[in-house]
Formats: structure tokens, sequence, C-alpha cells
């Protein structure tokens, strides 16, 4: 050890969560002194609270239990890591389960959930251990998704929202009882926690909440409202608190999780947004967290000549606009990953997996990595990214210089 282990907590104390993390690495005896140091203060959290962006570190903290000691660790690796792809490494593994034609998947904590094209609908654990198979529908399930239920602590308690054409399914599990809610006539929808918003034909909006009566799921609308003709919905987004609307240009908000919330309240207007071309699709208009709109402009006569529009909306109804030609940025990857941030990066990494068209794919984090679930009509294989566990001490020195000269300036002025 260069320096005193006291002395070293000092200075590690004062140091950014990447210089924390390069500390962890350099052997365990390192390691050993920076975990010590977590135990004693809230390093970690204040690391994450001060480096990563607010908008990525909610979506984060929904990927973590509340009673985990070591989450805001786990929070700060996984973002580190990721922000440099470069020095990711890659595993891939071809799931064990044999599932015929697949139509989506979904994965929350250690639950995946599969859907086919004949309405059967599978719950596997991570380990891909079957938990549940049956055929749920008639038709074809076109998307899963997991919804809190504020169920109680009693073992295996999940709630799926299983969509299909022009309806949704409503599927809580519990390991031995099920229970089942339909909503029909259903155009679109957009969950987020135990909060649902959809849009049901005629034009009627409905945001409700999940909850859990003696044992039950219910759903309880707080909120609805109607688009009038000609007006027409072309996307909708909930996230943390608000939903958004994109009703023909015009940007819309409500504020569903306010306490003072009632049915009889009107969306209020965020913004207008002047698009190159007109929106034809709805389904071609994305809505991401709060702030980000992505339209395709599809061109019938000349695919060449398809755009996509990137709009940063902004404060005091302004946002930011930028266009693209979909052929000259087809070198560029546009993704979003499940923390919420939003990356338009060189395409300089490929991996090919399997011998058929993906389909879906879903993802989960993990103490130790970042987890793809990349699923084709056939198959499902399980990426696994990760960091390398340790570095070189010499990597790290110039790092405790820099820090150790400025504890001995600030202890020589005090």
């Amino acid at each position: 050890m260069i320096l005193p282990v006291e002395i070293i907590e000092q200075i590690l104390s004062k140091c950014d969560g990447k210089t924390l993390l390069t500390a962890r690495k350099v052997d365990d005896e390192w390691k050993t002194i920076v975990d010590y140091l977590t135990q004693k203060t809230h390093i970690w959290e204040w690391c994450c609270r001060e480096e990563i962006p607010k908008n990525e570190l909610i979506e984060y903290l929904q990927c973590y239990k509340e009673e985990d000691n070591e989450k805001w660790l786990h929070i700060y690796i996984n973002w580190c890591s990721w922000e440099n792809i470069n020095q990711i490494i890659c595993d891939i593994v071809l799931s064990p389960a044999e599932v015929p034609r697949i139509s989506c998947i979904a994965v929350s904590g250690d639950i995946i959930a599969v859907g086919s094209q004949d309405g059967r609908l599978r719950i596997f654990t991570s380990q891909w251990k079957m938990l549940y198979a049956a055929r749920i529908l008639a038709v074809k399930i076109t998307s899963l998704t997991f919804i809190n239920s504020e169920a109680g602590d009693n073992g295996l308690d999940l709630c799926l929202v299983v969509s299909y054409n022009k309806g949704l399914h409503i599927f809580c599990f519990d390991g031995v009882n099920k229970n089942q809610l339909v909503i029909q006539d259903v155009k679109s929808h957009s969950i987020y926690k135990n909060y649902i918003c959809y849009e049901k034909v005629g034009g009627r909006m409905t945001i409700a909440k999940l909850t859990n009566v003696d044992g039950n799921r219910e759903l309880t609308e707080i909120w609805f409202s109607r688009i009038y003709s000609p007006s027409s919905l072309s996307c909708m987004k909930m996230w943390e608190g608000v939903c958004t609307f994109l009703i023909n240009n015009e940007v819309k908000i409500i504020e569903y999780e306010s306490s003072e919330v009632t049915p009889m309240d009107i969306m209020k207007k965020k913004t207008r947004i002047k698009f190159n071309f007109p929106l034809v699709d709805s389904q071609n208009t994305q809505i991401l967290r709060n702030d980000v709109i992505i339209s395709l402009c599809k061109n019938d006569d000349d695919i060449k000549c398809d755009f996509i529009e990137f709009f940063i909306l902004g404060r005091n109804d302004k946002y930011s606009k930028k266009m693209f030609n979909t052929w000259e940025i087809f070198r560029f990857i546009y993704t979003t990953c499940p923390a919420g941030k939003t990356w338009i990066y060189e395409y300089s990494h490929k991996l090919i997996i399997g011998k058929h068209p993906i389909i879906c794919i879903d993802v989960k984090e993990t103490p130790a990595e970042r987890k793809f679930y990349v699923s084709s009509k056939f198959n499902i294989h399980e990426i696994s990214g990760f960091f390398a566990k340790y570095i070189h001490i010499k990597v790290f020195f110039h790092y405790l210089v820099n820090y150790y000269m400025y504890i001995c300036i600030d202890v020589f002025f005090l």
C-alpha cells in the first residue's frame, strides 16, 4: 500500500464516482477499502444524484428494489459502464426454452414472459424454469408489459398487460391463482408503474390505476377525456407522473399522480410542433420520457427519401428540432436504453444473433451486467454485457496522486 489506509479513505471520500470505481478495480485490497467507505457513508447515493442526469436516474431507480443495500452502487456501476460502450464485453447464450411462434417478450426482475402468435402466454424464471403456460387469448399477442399492482409480499405476485388487436388483457398471477381484467376496443396504450392510459375507439382517453383490493386486482379510473374529430391522437407516453399526448401537431399533458386530479380536468397545452411532413401513420411517431418525440416520414415512391424528425421539448413552449435522412445516417444507431437515456452513436460494433430476423428486444439490469433478451419467431438469445473486473495499479496511480495533493493543500490552509 502506497499510503496509510486512513489517508486513502480521506482521499477517496472526496473523489467522484468514476474514480471510486477505478479504485475498486485495482485489486481486492483496494476494493475492500472502497467498500468499507461505502458502508460508513452514503457516497454512492451522492455520486448518483450529482453525476447521473435526473431523467436517467429516475429510470434506473425502477430497476432496483428499495431493500437492496447496494442499490446505489449497482446503479452507478451500470450507468458508468455503459457510458463507454466500446469497453463492454458481450456474451451470447441461446435460451434452452422451446417456445414456438414467438410474438413478443417482456422481462421484469427474475421473471420472463413470452407471448405467441396463437394467444399462448408462457412465464419463466430467469433460469428458464416454467411457471405458467396456457392459451389466454384466441388471437395473436402483440405486446407484453409488466405493471405494478401494489401487491402484498406473498412470494410470486406479478401483473402483465397483454395487448392484442383492439384490446387489453390484464393478467395477474401469484403462482396458484390468477385474476384477469379485459378492456375492449383499445387503439393504443401506455404504462408506467401501476398506471395505464388507453385510447378507445371513438376518441375516449382514460387513465386508470391498478390496485390490490382483498387479493383481487381492480382498475380505478382517475381521469378521462375525449378527443373530437377532426383531431386525432398520434401517440402518448406516461412517465414520472405526467402523461404526454401528441394530438395532431399539439403536445398536451395531464399530471395524473397529482392528489387533486379529477375526471373534469382538461389537458394542459405544452407546445405546438411544426412537422416538415404530415403525420399519416401514428405508428411511426413515438414519445420518449416526456421530452423527446421522434417521427418517421415514409416516402412510398422512393425509400431513400425517408426522413426521421427528432424533437427535444424544452421549457416555455420551446423545442429544438433536427431532421435526418435515413440513408445518410444508416451507419448511426438511435436507441433508448432501459434507463431512459437516448443515444445516437456511431455504429462501430455488431453481433450476429441467430439465423432469423429479430422481432423484439427487452432488457434488464443486474448488479453485474445488463442483459438483453433478443427474440426471433423461433428462439430467444440472452446477451450479457459487462465490464472488466480489475485494472492495473499504475493506471489508477495518477488519480491518487492528484487527490492526495488536493487533500494536503486543503489541510494546510485549514
